[in-house]
């Protein structure tokens, strides 16, 4: 939207521009050209300033994203903080990039000053110049009075919509940049299946995906090995198999780095085996139909994401996945209230001032850690996939009622 109206500004401007120096040159082309003799030097300063200014404006820009994301840091663990009484430390680092961020600041601030100075500067001596040479041109009886005064302004007006089409050229500079950062940010989205799998890649780019009748919940890992794609030469997991059959609870335990959390991820597809296959019911999971199997495999981890809303849309917000058939706006009260039963939280939802109509705050920030989990668990639970992954489970130190919500 800016990027449209900086087009249509800058169309505008130059518009503008182009017919009052055809109407200068027309009314007397010498006087012109002495006004906009000028013109040269007011680029050579503006260069100038943009060179000059540019480097500390980098430098500011860095350091405010610095700044933001150490307060931010900062505010998310306030907890570990305080608890290891280290706020001075905050406070001292925190300072250090605000203070170079204004002396960054300052720097821009003495440039545009300086350059606006002499631009200003330029353009008086310009115009005076212009009004000598004028004045000149009518006591030689060349030109009227009327028609230096109408040079004079059709220049003036000329160089204003050519200042006034810096910012808007900056603006497209931005828009350019930010859609050049965003197409390389699509082009970097993670491989698929068939490219990160060398055998994969030399089946058939489009492939029919298989959406089976029923869905029993078996997975089993084959061979698997997995490295991330920032860590190519560092396998997490290395000929991994396991087996994990259907209506049972199968735990996977390991010290920390073993690769628990990976598994989860590849489970929900995530990511894509370097080695070995992972199936699901007895299928390849690259040749089952994504929206289905996530539509059968929903996922608790301990980092609960919640959104600035109501208890109740919080959870109805289990079945925003493509391919449902109900939307969040479809559910009930009484759905809601069925799932959070199972997830022990009815009874401190219900003494909340509005019920299941709190807002939690952005994030969940009025629930403790426990409080989030339990509705994580909740909107799983109404969901009823055949597969629930429980990511670090162990933190929640409740017994959840699964069969009761089951049955």
């Amino acid at each position: 939207m800016a990027s449209s109206l900086a087009s249509g500004f800058i169309i505008q401007y130059l518009t503008t521009s182009i017919t009052c120096l055809i109407l200068a040159f027309v009314q007397s082309w010498s006087l012109t050209l002495i006004i906009l003799s000028a013109v040269p030097v007011l680029v050579v300063i503006q260069t100038a300033s943009q060179i000059f200014a540019g480097a500390h404006l980098t430098v500011e820009r860095a350091t405010t994203a610095t700044a933001a994301t150490l307060v931010d840091r900062a505010v998310a663990a306030i907890a570990t903080v305080k608890a290891f009484n280290a706020e001075t430390h905050e406070q001292e680092t925190i300072g250090r990039v605000l203070d170079a961020m204004q002396t960054a600041a300052n720097k821009c601030i003495t440039v545009w000053g300086i350059t606006s100075s002499l631009g200003q500067f330029v353009m008086m001596a310009m115009f005076v110049q212009a009004f000598w040479f004028g004045s000149k041109l009518v006591r030689d009886g060349s030109i009227s009075p009327g028609t230096v005064m109408a040079v004079f302004w059709a220049c003036l007006i000329a160089t204003s919509n050519l200042q006034m089409c810096i910012p808007q050229i900056i603006v497209l500079s931005k828009g350019k940049f930010s859609m050049a950062a965003l197409l390389a940010l699509v082009e970097s989205a993670p491989a698929s299946p068939s490219s990160a799998n060398p055998k994969l890649a030399r089946r058939p780019a489009r492939i029919r995906k298989i959406v089976p009748g029923r869905c029993h919940g078996e997975f089993e890992l084959d061979g698997v090995t997995f490295a991330y794609p920032s860590r190519p030469t560092m396998p997490v997991l290395q000929d991994v198999s396991i087996f994990l059959p259907s209506n049972e609870t199968s735990f996977i335990v390991g010290g920390s780095g073993s690769g628990k959390s990976t598994i989860a991820q590849l489970l929900l597809r995530m990511y894509a085996t370097t080695k070995g296959s992972i199936r699901f019911d007895d299928q390849d999971v690259n040749y089952l139909d994504e929206d289905w199997m996530r539509s059968h495999v929903a996922a608790i981890s301990q980092g609960c994401i919640l959104f600035d809303m109501t208890v109740h849309e919080n959870v109805a917000m289990g079945l925003a996945y493509p391919g449902s058939q109900r939307s969040p706006e479809d559910v009930t009260r009484a759905e809601v209230e069925a799932v959070c039963r199972a997830a022990l939280m009815h009874e401190f939802v219900r003494d909340l001032p509005e019920g299941y109509d709190t807002r939690l705050g952005n994030g969940g920030a009025n629930l403790s850690g426990g409080q989030k989990q339990r509705l994580a668990i909740a909107r799983a639970l109404l969901r009823n996939p055949t597969v629930l992954i429980l990511g670090e489970f162990a933190s929640i130190s409740v017994r959840i009622r699964f069969d009761s919500f089951n049955a």
